[in-house]
């Protein structure tokens, strides 16, 4: 199951990147958790459900002039699923550039993803899953 997990994960940020909201949805149980980033701005703020997801990523989104993220790993960690990303911006009131190697938590049921814990230490992310490197 957790190399399916891994494909799941992987068909849901490929569709969250290329802009297909729709699609990514349907990799998250309608009443998804996702947390705030530990380490982050966001840290202890927690959106729950599409709705609420959606609206967050929004409001995110409208403090960046530009904005790009990459998928760089997927690492099997049974239920769960740590990605990490790679992430360049530039602010749209600052004009202050910004990259970032962060990494994410997906933990899944069945073949949805219900959990979403971003960090942006990439070590943080995997001790929180068992994992070490």
């Amino acid at each position: 199951m957790s190399q399916e997990n891994v494909e799941n994960v992987r068909v849901l940020c490929e569709a969250f990147v290329a802009g297909h909201v729709d699609r990514a949805l349907r990799g998250l149980d309608e009443r998804v958790v996702w947390h705030g980033t530990i380490g982050g701005l966001e840290e202890g703020e927690v959106s729950r459900g599409h709705q609420e997801v959606i609206d967050a990523f929004r409001e995110s989104l409208q403090a960046w002039e530009s904005h790009t993220l990459e998928a760089q790993r997927f690492i099997d960690a049974g239920d769960s699923v740590v990605v990490f990303w790679h992430e360049q911006g530039r602010g749209r009131s600052s004009g202050a550039e910004v990259t970032t190697d962060t990494a994410v938590v997906y933990t899944l049921r069945g073949d949805r993803v219900v959990e979403i814990q971003p960090y942006m230490s990439r070590n943080a992310a995997l001790k929180a899953v068992g994992l070490a490197e």
